[in-house]
């Protein structure tokens, strides 16, 4: 099976929130890139969610204490729970972010990549993905 991943992805394991509406729970965001975003939550408190709106949810971290905030209004492309482990992985898209939140993640990237010219190119593949023609 190949990776069909345009963006290169950050591994993270920091604390963060998932908030839909008025509800917000605390996740660990697992991973990231400029298209998406993977959250570990627990059941418990994924429940208090409704994972049946249409409507994006929001999730808010800091890859550290002196790092901008950083948010991403999303939807869940799946969820998967292993009876082994404690919390449940979500899979998610990002849908929009603002204009800081898109710089600051873009920096974050390039810090934690060791190819010079990723910002370059997942900057490029965003900008195919967001104005690509539909099919």
């Amino acid at each position: 099976m190949t990776d069909k991943r345009q963006f290169h992805r950050v591994m993270l394991n920091v604390k963060g929130h998932l908030a839909h509406n008025d509800i917000t729970i605390e996740v660990m965001v697992s991973d990231v890139s400029l298209q998406g975003i993977k959250l570990l939550a627990s059941e418990t408190e994924l429940a208090k969610l409704p994972f049946d709106s249409h409507e994006p949810y929001t999730a808010t971290f800091k890859a550290n204490e002196d790092s901008p905030s950083i948010t991403l209004h999303i939807s869940q492309l799946y969820r998967h729970s292993d009876s082994r482990k404690d919390d449940v992985s979500l899979g998610c898209k990002v849908e929009r972010m603002d204009v800081e939140c898109l710089s600051a993640l873009r920096r974050l990237i390039a810090l934690n990549s060791m190819d010079s010219g990723i910002e370059e190119k997942d900057l490029n593949a965003l900008i195919d993905a967001v104005y690509q023609a539909p099919q």
